[in-house]
Parts: C-alpha cells; structure tokens; sequence
C-alpha cells in the first residue's frame, strides 16, 4: 500500500514529459530547474557529469544554443536512449561519451561550466565522491564553474525518508542515498581552490534546514 501511495505521488509531482524516467520527480527536477538558471553563460562549453536520460542535457542544449554541450555517463544503455532523443530533436550541439565520473576522459581546463546533478546522494563512498570532484576539477577552466547539488544531512525528515525508502521505492533499493553537510562540502571545495557563488536551497524549507541545496563553485584563476 505505502509503495502504491508513493508511485502514485510521484507520477502525479513529475512533469508530464518526464514521467516514467529514471530521474524524474518534484525535486529532481528543480534541481535541474535551478542548474539551467546557473549554468547560463554566453559561450563556451558545458559538461554534464552523469547525463543519464538527458533530461537536464537537452533542455540545456535548447536553451543554451550558443554553447558546446558533452555529457558523459557511466551507463551505456541510458546513453543510447539519450541520444535517441537528441537526434529526433536535431540537437547538434550534444555530443555523449560513455565515461565514469571518476575519470573524466578530457584534457585539464576543457570546460567553462561543468553540472553534476541529482548524482552524488548516488555514490557509494566518500572517497568516490572526492575523486569526482578531483576529476571535475581537473576538466574545469581557471575562472569557470561548477554546479552540483547536496541531499542535506541537517534535514532529519530527509534522513528518515531515506533509511525508509528501500519500504517504498524499488529504484532505490540498492543505492547508498548519501547526504552530507554544508560544512563538509565547504572544506571540501576550499581544498580544490575553489570559492562558492551561490548556495540555493531547494524545496521547503528554504533555510539551513532545506533537504536540497544547488550549489555554484567557482575555480579560482590564480593556481
């Protein structure tokens, strides 16, 4: 009964067009919502960290012409069915790579803006975690930026939602849901020179307590 109740809100929070993907959902998508606003820049080129279906990667190419757009994922079977999409739109602005964030296959300084979303509560470890960022570092531009999200560790409801949700949703059963702290993530960034623009909660509320937070890193030139 408690899964068919959650089904049935999910589908109801989701955008129609999204419904019955992987990533869709209330709070995936304004996650996503807020990295389009972020990752607005005039010209360059965007990677996207863990594309999946796209459904962040496209709308970012539809409204972001001007710029070069790569994503990568570690799922080769999702990347086909994005760039099923991405062809039937006629976006030749995308181009996909199968690639694991833990090693990002550009040269250092590639990117103007790199975008991680609605990925990291996804990693089994801490030292992946810092390895991704490592490794997103590395591809990032002197003066560019990254944007990424956090699921919360100050938010307790948010915690309990995640030690019951193996109850209630089948597509997370086995996955970590990792939440972390503002301040962890804020040594963290420091450690690889960057400085933070922008902590945007998500959802209610939108204080400390907030169980999302997008957040916009710059890299400092000065390295």
């Amino acid at each position: 009964m408690l899964q068919k109740l959650y089904y049935w809100f999910h589908n109801i929070t989701s955008k129609p067009e999204e419904r019955g993907e992987y990533s869709s959902g209330k709070w995936q998508e304004e996650v996503r919502q807020q990295a389009l606003n972020l990752s607005n820049i005039e010209e360059g080129a965007l990677l996207e960290v863990g594309c999946g279906e796209g459904l962040f990667l496209i709308k970012a190419a539809q409204t972001h012409t001007h710029l070069n757009i790569r994503g990568i994922d570690r799922w080769q079977e999702i990347l086909d069915k994005t760039q099923k999409k991405i062809d039937e739109g006629h976006l030749e602005n995308i181009q996909l790579t199968h690639a694991d964030g833990t090693h990002i296959p550009f040269d250092d300084s590639s990117f103007d803006v790199i975008v991680c979303i609605n990925v990291f509560f996804n990693l089994p470890t801490d030292e992946i975690f810092h390895q991704v960022l490592q490794e997103i570092s590395r591809v990032c531009k002197p003066g560019g930026k990254i944007i990424f999200d956090i699921r919360n560790s100050s938010n307790p409801l948010l915690n309990i939602k995640y030690k019951l949700a193996k109850y209630y949703d089948e597509t997370v059963k086995d996955l970590p849901l990792r939440t972390y702290s503002l301040k962890e993530v804020e040594n963290l960034l420091q450690k690889y020179h960057w400085h933070i623009n922008k902590e945007v909660p998500v959802s209610f509320p939108k204080n400390k307590w907030s169980p999302i937070f997008v957040i916009e890193a710059g890299k400092l030139e000065d390295l």
